[in-house]
Parts: structure tokens; sequence; C-alpha cells
């Protein structure tokens, strides 16, 4: 007999539109014909409601006759049909890209369902976090007053204030015009940690850190700068290695960031042991000479080229003094502009270099000819004379996405340059006697160079200078058109392009390297490295002393071990041990950073 008593006799839906009867039905536990209860009426009020459909929900138990039996009501409120999207608040990611990661049943046509609102947010907030910025979704509703437009508003979190600190040196007004990020503008991690990385590349900091802190206001963020600065100015007396001299002695004072401006300037003097004269240079830099970041470099010198030079051990390596080693003394200077170029990853460049060239250091051959051994002199023809001057302007656009530049471990570097030059060949002599070359002669370049960087895992963040296993990858190739002198040429052979070769041991109108590097970081200043390179020059000047060339593509193989040790404001210092084709080893000295 309880049975048959408070029974659902009825069931009234009122107040939907679009969504059907049998889907509100479903939703509920009071069904015709079972016992009806007020807790049920209560949870199947909820269940309507948790669809994400309806803006009100109201279910009433209405008795009938003597209370046995009961019609329920159930009154909803639809949220409405979407007939537009409009977004607000964004300024860095376009609406149609905030619309697209909508789920289907939040795209026009479909009826707003709270439910989805949350997973839709969402998905705006990570879209913004995937392009390295930050966002809250303020507002996702039905706009009042237009019922069918869905308002969706966004508060993009912006800089308001960035403070600097721990810089005594460094002016505040130069660490300022290396940050690009400004205050009222869009927070982006990806550009502020490429400020970082542009301050850390300048080798004034050893140290930086940045703190990012709520402001004052809602969607706003604080950042500080804490710098340690590292000690910019060298001087070094003593003997060098090189891979051209081999054993010099220098006196070489630099000075980088004087005054904390960010200008530089060098001055090197170096005597090899070789017995020639002096090569001397001075060098300065200015990385704001506008308010456009254009950079100036400018040189002056006069310097000791010596062609052929080998290494100082190893199988295939020649002593200090073989008569097959000339020299060239390069002086003159040039002059260069860069700038910034469509956004944070591209310059532009432009330089000009003018030098006058002579050929030195030709020793006369010793032979036996009238059985004193080693007594007669005959003139010296195992070297390449052509003397005169040479003019080069440098046109060049380079990209670089580089994490840190410095010390890559991902990204890539590449850089496009064309050259015209002029030269004016007043003298020749030599194995090539050819007088064409004398005269005025107009000749042009057009290289390329690409680099790339892997690593494993994520990556470095605003950890810049943390060590990482890196496989690296660089390729270059040129050629030039018209009458070029032999010191133009291009040069391949030796510690920065095919290890385990003389220095310039091949050489032609065209060219192409490529290297592998295996960098193994053993402490933060110390770094194994494992390296094969593949490349060449040919179709230039025919062979001098026992270098033979070709005048086809031809490229050659060299591989070995390496160390690598950062050196403060030098860079780093790298000896390789070079084994070429025929399996002799030749050892390649370099300071500075290789690629």
């Amino acid at each position: 007999m309880a049975h048959a008593q408070n029974l659902v006799k009825d069931i009234q839906v009122r107040g939907n539109a679009t969504v059907n009867r049998e889907a509100i039905l479903s939703a509920m536990s009071l069904k015709v014909g079972a016992v009806y209860s007020e807790e049920k009426r209560v949870a199947d009020q909820q269940a309507i409601q948790d669809l994400g459909f309806f803006k009100a929900v109201r279910i009433l138990g209405v008795p009938e006759g003597t209370g046995s039996d009961w019609t329920v009501r159930v009154d909803v409120e639809e949220y409405p049909t979407i007939k537009e999207i409009r977004v607000s608040g964004n300024s860095v990611v376009k609406t149609q890209d905030i619309v697209a990661k909508l789920p289907t049943s939040l795209q026009p046509g479909h009826i707003f369902n709270l439910n989805e609102r949350r997973a839709a947010t969402q998905a705006i907030v990570d879209l913004y976090a995937n392009k390295s910025y930050l966002a809250d979704v303020l507002r996702f509703e039905p706009l009042e007053g237009s019922p069918g437009t869905l308002n969706i508003e966004i508060v993009e979190t912006r800089v308001g204030s960035i403070y600097v600190q721990g810089n005594k040196v460094t002016q505040d007004r130069t660490i300022r015009r290396l940050i690009r990020t400004r205050p009222g503008d869009v927070y982006s991690k990806d550009r502020w940690r490429t400020d970082l990385t542009r301050l850390y590349g300048t080798g004034w900091f050893d140290d930086i850190n940045t703190d990012p802190t709520p402001g004052t206001e809602i969607g706003v963020v604080d950042l500080t700068l804490d710098l340690k600065e590292a000690r910019t100015g060298t001087f070094n007396v003593g003997l060098q290695l090189d891979p051209r001299n081999s054993l010099a002695g220098i006196v070489r004072y630099s000075q980088a960031n004087v005054g904390g401006t960010g200008r530089s300037f060098g001055v090197n003097f170096l005597q090899s042991t070789q017995g020639v004269g002096p090569s001397i240079d001075l060098d300065y830099t200015d990385p704001f000479i506008d308010d456009k970041n254009t950079t100036l470099r400018a040189s002056i010198y006069s310097r000791v080229i010596f062609r052929f030079q080998g290494g100082l051990f190893g199988s295939g390596n020649t002593s200090f003094t073989r008569d097959d080693q000339y020299n060239e003394r390069r002086s003159g200077g040039s002059i260069g502009f860069s700038r910034p170029f469509k956004g944070e990853n591209s310059s532009i460049g432009v330089s000009l270099r003018a030098e006058d060239v002579k050929t030195e250091n030709l020793k006369p051959r010793l032979i036996d000819h009238d059985g004193d051994p080693d007594t007669d002199k005959i003139p010296a023809t195992n070297f390449i004379q052509q003397d005169g001057q040479v003019s080069v302007a440098t046109f060049g656009l380079t990209q670089d996405r580089r994490d840190v530049p410095i010390d890559a471990s991902r990204g890539d570097w590449s850089q496009f340059t064309i050259e015209p030059g002029y030269s004016n060949i007043r003298r020749v002599g030599g194995i090539t006697s050819d007088s064409s070359i004398i005269g005025p002669n107009f000749f042009g370049k057009a290289s390329f160079e690409y680099r790339r960087y892997f690593s494993s895992g994520p990556p470095r963040g605003f950890k810049l200078d943390e060590p990482r296993k890196v496989l690296a990858f660089r390729i270059r190739g040129g050629s030039i058109l018209g009458d070029t002198p032999f010191f133009e040429q291009y040069f391949a052979g030796g510690s920065e392009s095919v290890r385990g070769y003389q220095e310039d041991r091949f050489w032609g109108r065209q060219m192409f390297t490529s290297t592998m590097e295996y960098r193994f970081p053993i402490q933060k200043a110390f770094s194994l490295v494992a390296f094969v390179d593949y490349g060449g020059a040919w179709g230039g000047y025919g062979s001098v002393n026992n270098f033979t060339q070709s005048d086809q593509f031809k490229l050659h193989l060299g591989y070995g071990p390496g160390v690598s040790f950062k050196a403060g404001p030098l860079g780093n210092i790298q000896l390789y041990l070079g084994f070429n084709e025929q399996g002799k080893s030749r050892t390649h000295f370099l300071i500075g950073n290789s690629f």
C-alpha cells in the first residue's frame, strides 16, 4: 500500500526551446510512476542545472487530489543560442586564434553551455602560455543586452616596472638599451629571456638573475634584474700559440664596457719567433651610435699572415723555419655598421675594408752547384707574390635564433654576404707570374654560412650558463666572380675549417666546408669535443710547393678529439688533435669561440 501513494502521475517541462524534453527527463531520477520525494526533487533540480544549458532551473511538486499523486513541474530558463563571439582585451594573440581554441559546442549556432567554460578558458590561457605570454579570462558569458553574443574578456599580463640592481660600472642607461622589454608592454617570457641573453652575450656580467613579481595592480608584473659584473679589462704580456704564428710574444690590452657605456677598444702587439716584423691591431666598437641600436666597429692594423703554417706537434707538422713558408703583410683598416632588422633575431650590416698587401720573407734557396754544399743561391720561387691594394665592401644579412649566442645549445644561426671588391696589383712574382692581374680589377664574392645546435632535455630557460651536451653543425660555402688576387680567394684547412691539415692548405674560387661537433661538458668551464670536418676549396690558382690543388669539386676529411676551456674575456681556449685522410695528425690551437 505504501508504494501506491506519493506516485508521480505527470511531469511537465516548460521554458525549453532548444534543449529537448527527453534530455531533461533523462537527467532526472523522478519518473512517471515512481515514488515522489522531496530529496529527489532537490537532487533532480541540481542535476538539470548541472547540464550547463540553463541559467535557472526550478522543480515543483504539485499534489493532486488527496495528495496520493503528484505532478512535477520543471521550469527552465535556457542560455541563449550563440550567434557571434566577441573577444576583447587581446592584443598579442589574434581573435581568430582564440575562437579556434573554443570547442565546437561553443561556436555560433550552438546553445551556450556553462560546463564548457572552464575548459575553454583554460585553452585560452594555454594558448597565451604557448606563445610565452600570461593572461587571465575575466569574463566568459553571454553579453547582457545582446544575449546571442558570447562575450570573452581577456586580461593580458603587462610589465609594470623594471628594476636593475648590482651594476656598479655599467650605466643603467646602457643596460636599458639592451633590454627591449618596456613598462606597459605585454609581458613575454621569451622576449624577456632574449633580453637577458643579450645582456649575457656582452660578456660584461658573470651572473644574471631575474625575479618577476606581481605588481600593485591586477594583470601587472614587475621585473627585477640582479646583476654580477665581470672583469672586462685585460692586460697580457707573454707567449702565445697561434694557428698561423705558431709561437709569438704578445702584449695585449683591451677594455670592454668603457665607463659603463658599452664601448670597447683593444690594442694588440704580436711578434712572431720566425723573425718577421710585428703585427699591430687597434680595434674600437660602439654598440649604440644612434637610437636604432646601430653598432660601429672599426680597426686599424698592420698584420703578418703566414701562409702554409704548420702546427706544433703531430706526424704531419712542419717546423717553424721551413723555407717553403712565406708571409704577407696586410696594412690597412676596416669600418662597419650593423643594426637590428625586422625583429629581434635579424640584423643587416655593411662594412668596408681597405688594405695594402706586400709579400715578405722571400728566402732564396741554397743548392750545391759547384761542389760546396748549400752555398749557391737561386731566387726563391716557392711563393705567390701579388703586391698592391685591395678594397672590399661587405653587405650582409644575419639571422640569429640561438638560445645563448656565446654558448649555444639549441637554435640556429645563418648569414648571407655579398662582397664587391677592387684590387690594384702593382707587382707579381713567384710561381704565378701572370701579369693580367696587374692594374685595376673588379671581383665579387657571394658567401653563406649556416649553424645548427641540438641538445636533449628542456630548454635552458633563464639558466643561461647551464652546461649542456650539444651536437653542433656548420656549413659554409662561397663563389667568386672576376679577377681575384691570390690572397682574396677562399682558403680551407686548419683550425677554423678542416682540421688535420695545414692552415690554408686548399684554396680556390669556390669553397664548401662542413663541420659536426659533439661537445661534452666535464665542468662548467671545461668540455671535451669530438669533431668531423669535410670540405675544401677548388678552381683557383695552381699548386704551390707540395700543396696540390684541384680545378674540380673536391672535398677532404678531417676528424679527431679536442678540449675547450672558458677563459673569461678571451672567450674559449681550444686545442684539437686533427687527423687527415692519410691518417697523419696535426694539432690546432684556437683562442675565441669556434662557432
